[in-house]
């Protein structure tokens, strides 16, 4: 099938980031991750739907696919914690189970895929292409970068269009009506304007009476509360690379072998320079004003044949930017223009001109400049450069290999001072810490927390990388975790036990007054001197869980828009932070009929049909999932279980 492909004949070197295709079936159950390295492996079940076997390998790579994506949109926010709360395992479970039961409607329904549709399929897919044309040795490599074969893989995207055309097939049976759009308009354009009194837990602190007993009694009931968590001090010694970069000494096959290491680093990726003449046309131009745009460019295009391309760029060209400068662009790499413009102004020899290009932005006279190859910085251009970064490298090497070498002669005897010794550095003492917060004198570090806490007392540590430098570190005391003696934590006792009374003596206040309002009270006569009557002002479904001066409360958006004029009041309280809310409708604002135009009617069809789409598609899912026989692998369940606790 692969010999089907129109294949572009060219030879080029591709830099191929698999990822993207990673990114690109993210959903699917059939790209394997890494399949070719666990060839040996056995291979075992994850879960089985309605008799068919889901293995472990394909749970393993959805979820490794989707742990990416979720540590790529997060970065540096992809905690632990949030990995937890994600659930991970439970996300990637029921998308392996979903996928299944589509795979299964779809053979219900007949439904297949036909060669010619799955060549151009993988023939669209950008990783497999080479200047926007599908490339046979690409392909072939990108493939083999993963160790699947041609057939494994079409056989994979085969099955994954299916579970498309099946999900699309489900989807379709969804429609809409002008009363839909209609009741979608007024959904997100009326507004709300609540009035509340607030019932502050804070404001009943000092009604709370606390007494020995209380507090005692309070204590017994939440001990766990008060637990104090393992802890560990540490004595370190920290060698910066910098004390040792006098002592390295380079040889040119070391530089040369750093800089061959790191060349990506010096890449100069293929780019040019060029001017060019903008006849801008606007989007919505009817087919004549296009043509007369483009007489326009034709005509200038003859002008800078035999002029001045700089002058005319200033006096025609709708790019008010580059028009001041003539016309240039300066460079710039492939990937940074759009692609017909890009395609034209590589194939210009410098000083040339391209005929008329048309792209989004309207018609382009492009003048090539210069042109630069792809290729790399020579060492002898950045050898400062790479020397510096050889020998801070060999730096930490060595300082890594002095803390090491005071590790291995003195962890048997425990001797800390000696090995501090050794390597001419003064301990400091990090004070007791615990497993979650930073290291005191050192950082956050969890190499280092990893090795303290699983270390016993006196026990040297061995040296750990970290950014002030190497460490060397040894156990100096170990606390385990325990519940305090109640005298020791007295004073928190007390004030959690007020916070707890305050806040029933809030809500009891609260729900008091709110009896009130329902047998038809005013808001104000139930503010007290510590209350007032404060106005939400309005707002609409679109700010989601938000409400101006509250914040985010989701029950009461909710609610918000179930209240009438003739039921204005909430029917329970709600929470904000410590606060007690007792609402009341103060204004209702309809949508505005005029603005439900044709354009926007237009639109909310397209908003109201994705969601009966998906509605319709997960409905079905349902029902399949009722009626299917799922079993989930114990280890499995194990883990989803721990991620949700």
């Amino acid at each position: 099938m692969l010999d089907l492909i129109r294949k572009k004949q060219k030879t080029t070197v591709v830099k191929v980031v698999f990822w993207v295709i990673i990114a690109t079936f993210i959903g699917t159950i059939f790209l394997v991750w890494g399949k070719g390295r666990d060839q040996q492996r056995d291979i075992t079940v994850a879960a089985q739907v309605n008799g068919r076997d889901i293995s472990f390998e394909d749970f393993r790579t959805t979820y490794s696919n989707m742990y990416n994506l979720y540590r790529n949109l997060y970065g540096k926010n992809f905690t632990p914690e949030l990995e937890r709360q994600l659930q991970l395992t439970r996300q990637s479970v029921e998308m392996l189970i979903d996928q299944t039961l589509l795979l299964e409607e779809a053979d219900r329904l007949n439904l297949s895929i036909s060669d010619d549709q799955l060549i151009q399929a993988i023939a669209e897919i950008p990783s497999f292409q080479v200047d926007g044309v599908f490339n046979k040795e690409q392909y072939l490599s990108v493939l083999g970068y993963q160790r699947l074969t041609p057939e494994v893989f079409e056989q994979m995207q085969k099955r994954q269009m299916l579970v498309s055309l099946a999900r699309e097939q489900l989807k379709s049976a969804a429609t809409v009506t002008d009363e839909d759009v209609a009741n979608e308009y007024r959904r997100i354009n009326e507004k709300v304007n609540l009035s509340y009194v607030a019932f502050s837990a804070g404001q009943y602190k000092k009604d709370v009476k606390v007494t020995d007993e209380a507090l005692t009694a309070y204590y017994e009931e939440h001990q766990e509360d008060f637990r104090v968590p393992e802890q560990v001090a540490l004595s370190v010694v920290t060698l910066n690379a910098d004390d040792y970069v006098d002592q390295v000494v380079l040889e040119e096959d070391a530089v040369q072998h750093y800089y061959d290491r790191h060349l990506a680093e010096y890449e100069i990726p293929e780019q040019m320079s060029a001017s060019h003449i903008l006849i801008a046309v606007d989007e919505k131009a009817s087919d004549e004003e296009r043509e007369t745009k483009k007489a326009l460019a034709e005509e200038v295009l003859e002008k800078a044949r035999k002029g001045d391309f700089a002058k005319l760029a200033e006096q025609y060209s709708d790019d008010k930017a580059s028009a001041k400068k003539g016309g240039d662009l300066g460079f710039f790499k492939r990937g940074v223009m759009v692609p017909p413009f890009e395609a034209a102004a590589f194939a210009l020899e410098k000083d040339a001109l391209s005929p008329v290009v048309e792209t989004r932005f309207g018609y382009h006279i492009i003048k090539g400049g210069e042109h630069i190859e792809a290729g790399f910085t020579p060492l002898a251009d950045v050898r400062d450069k790479v020397e510096k970064q050889l020998r801070e490298e060999e730096a930490r090497k060595l300082a890594y290999e002095k803390a090491m070498d005071a590790y291995n002669l003195n962890r048997k005897e425990k001797d800390f001072a000696a090995a501090a010794k050794m390597l001419d550095a003064v301990a400091v003492e990090t004070g007791l810490f615990s497993r979650d917060k930073a290291i005191p004198s050192v950082g956050a570090n969890a190499d280092l927390t990893n090795k303290a806490f699983a270390a016993q007392g006196g026990e040297i540590l061995a040296p750990v990388n970290s950014s002030r430098g190497v460490i060397l570190a040894v156990v100096t005391e170990k606390i385990a975790s325990h519940i305090p003696e109640f005298s020791n934590v007295k004073a928190a006792v007390t004030q959690a036990y007020k916070s707890q009374q305050a806040a029933l003596l809030a809500e009891q206040a609260a729900e008091q007054a709110l009896a009130k309002i329902q047998e038809g009270a005013k808001l104000e006569s139930i503010a007290g001197k510590s209350q007032s009557v404060t106005e939400t002002g309005l707002f609409g479904r679109d700010r989601r869980d938000f409400i101006p001066t509250l914040g985010r409360v989701p029950e009461l958006v909710e609610a918000a828009f179930n209240l009438t004029i003739k039921e204005p009041v909430a029917k329970q309280l709600f929470t904000a932070g410590p606060n007690f809310l007792v609402v009341r409708l103060k204004q209702l604002q309809p949508a505005d009929p005029e603005g439900l135009t044709a354009e926007e009617s237009e639109r909310l069809q397209q908003t109201v049909l994705k969601n009966k789409q998906d509605e319709l598609l997960q409905a079905k899912l349902d029902e399949l999932k009722q009626s299917a026989e799922v079993i989930i692998a114990p280890a499995i369940l194990r883990s989803m279980e721990g991620n949700e606790s």
